[in-house]
This record gives C-alpha cells, structure tokens and sequence, in this order.
C-alpha cells in the first residue's frame, strides 16, 4: 500500500522560498502556518520548480517539505509580520495568535500589485538584473534599498534608492555626451554637466532630450518618458534630500512602496535610451 505523503526535494535559497511563500498568501489569506508547508511543496510541484516525485498511481498526492523548510517557513512568517502584511491569529476573537495567521489589509493590498514586489527581492531583483548591462554600483544601492524597506528603515531606504537613481541619470549623461557628434557641442556639454550636483546635470540633459532627442525617438521609447525621466527621478531625488537633512520630514510607507514598485520600469525605460544613444548620434 503506498502512501500518498511525499517529501520534495526541494534546493531554493531562502529568498526564493520567501518568493513561495508570498505567492502561497495570494489565495490562502488565513490559516493554520503548518497548511503552508504544504501548500508550498505544492506550489514548487506545479512550477517545475523541483521534480514531481508522486508516481502515475497516485492521485492527489499530499507533498511535504524537508525539515529545514518547515523552519524556513516559519522564520519567513516572523519576517512578514514585522513587515505588516501577515499577523498572528484568524483575526477573530477565537483563534487570537500563532500558529493560526491571517494576511493583513496592507498585505492583501500589496500582493494583490502587478507591478515587481518589493517585498520578493528575490523575484525584483531577478527582474533588475535582466536588463541588458544593468551597472552593479545600482543593484547594489537597490538591494540596501529593499532590505532597509522591509525593516521599516524608510530614510535608509529612500536614499539608497536615491543613490541607485541618480547612478542610472549619470550614464545615461554619459551616454549622450558620446553620441553627439559635434565635437565643439560636446565639449560645450561635457563643460555644463561638469559639475557634481545632480540637479544640474539633469536639468540640462532634460532641456537637450526635449529639444534635440525626442524628436527622433520611435513611439515605443517616446512613450511615458518625461514621466519617468522628469517625474520619478525628480520626486526619488527631492524625497532622497529630505531624509538626507534632519528635515523631521516624515517617508511614508506606501509613498517608498510606489517608487520602489516602479523602479524598475524606471531603470529599463533610462536605459531603453541609452541603447538608443549607443546606436546613433545626435
């Protein structure tokens, strides 16, 4: 007689079961921690994630997880109520704490997002990292960025994304001082944008994409651009300047979670153009 209990052998980081894990809370928004064991063999089943040990016979097999991933789980669990979107209990009167759980109203607000997860860094980190030539100096203020916004640390937060912002600007200046072709403009550029405040830097690249660059754009690359190029970047830096003076101005929580939600569509729209630029001269 077989039984239909089988252990997966799973191989996942600890941020890749965190990525499990917020995917489970999706559909099992209350319940019992020790359900999520299963729920996650599950889920790494139905990925691919690992190889289906159940045999053709079996029907509905119940997988669980090795040892370590119980505990994973449980830590992970700790981690999401400190970052607000589970708490402990049912959130009834009955079944008040551990090992019951429930998703929080700002969980259920922030997993139901399309948009890359601040709170899988794993997962948004994966989807930075694809980005053709994507530089290291900005994954590595991008991951300080997301480990201080898990743990409420919003000024770290905001000025490492800052950081990560303002990197991204700088070689997309580069990238357009290279691609014009006037050697007498580009020196009168390079003179302008030789200076170390940001601000100035981008408000003169900002003036020459508008007047000289937009124009030969396609579409696609012209679409939303002033938005992120004009918008975002100003409203990271500006924020990134209060928290970097003793301001006593406040981050809000769901303000940090838009601009790090957005970000990465930030990052391929900046450099979308310097490829463009890399390919063609002004």
């Amino acid at each position: 007689m077989f039984s239909n209990d089988l252990t997966i052998k799973l191989d996942t980081s600890y941020e890749q079961t965190r990525a499990l894990v917020i995917e489970v809370l999706k559909s099992s928004i209350s319940g019992q921690i020790t359900s999520l064991y299963s729920n996650v063999a599950n889920l790494a089943v139905q990925k691919g994630i690992v190889k289906n040990p159940a045999e053709a016979n079996f029907l509905n097999p119940t997988y669980k997880l090795p040892e370590k991933y119980k505990t994973w789980i449980e830590d992970i669990i700790w981690d999401l109520i400190m970052e607000g979107l589970v708490r402990p209990g049912l959130g009834d009167a009955l079944n008040p704490g551990l090992p019951w759980y429930h998703v929080s109203e700002y969980g259920k607000t922030v997993l139901t997002t399309q948009s890359p997860q601040p709170y899988d860094p794993d997962g948004y980190l994966n989807e930075v990292r694809a980005i053709p030539n994507i530089d290291d100096v900005i994954i590595s203020y991008l991951e300080e960025s997301l480990k201080a916004f898990r743990i409420h640390c919003h000024l770290s937060s905001v000025i490492t994304l800052g950081c990560a912002s303002e990197k991204a600007i700088l070689l997309l200046i580069e990238a357009y001082k290279v691609a014009i072709s006037n050697p007498t403009q580009q020196a009168n550029f390079a003179k302008k944008t030789d200076t170390l405040a940001i601000k100035r830097k981008h408000d003169e690249f900002q003036n020459l994409l508008n007047a000289k660059i937009s124009p030969l754009l396609p579409k696609e690359l012209k679409e939303n651009l002033d938005n992120y190029l004009i918008g975002l970047f100003s409203i990271i830096r500006s924020t990134r300047n209060d928290a970097g003076h003793p301001s006593g101005k406040e981050i809000r929580r769901e303000h940090l979670y838009a601009y790090l939600a957005t970000f990465p569509e930030y990052l391929k729209k900046v450099y979308a153009l310097i490829d463009w630029l890399n390919n063609n001269q002004i």
